[in-house]
C-alpha cells in the first residue's frame, strides 16, 4: 500500500518509476530474494529476472511458459 507521502510525491510530478521502486524496496524488507530481484531490475538485467521467476515458478510446481501465456491471455497479448 501506498503511504501518503509516497502519494504527495507522484502527485507533485516526482518520478513514478522510483516511486514504484520505493515502494517495492520497502515492501522486500529482509527478503534476500526481493532483494535480489530489485538488483536485477535496477541493473536493467532481464535475463536473471527471467531465470529468477522461473526458478521460483519451477519451486511451487508450476510451469512458467503456461503462466506467461495465461497473463497474456488476460491482457489481450
Amino acid at each position: 500500500m501506498m503511504n501518503p507521502v509516497q502519494f504527495v510525491k507522484m502527485m507533485r510530478g516526482g518520478n513514478p518509476q522510483k516511486v514504484v521502486m520505493d515502494m517495492m524496496r520497502e515492501q522486500a524488507g529482509n527478503n534476500p530474494v526481493m532483494r535480489n530481484a530489485m538488483q536485477m531490475a535496477e541493473k536493467g538485467d532481464s535475463e536473471g529476472i527471467e531465470k529468477l521467476a522461473r526458478n521460483l515458478c519451477k519451486e511451487q510446481g508450476i510451469d512458467a511458459d503456461e503462466m506467461v501465456n495465461k497473463i497474456k491471455s488476460q491482457f489481450g497479448v
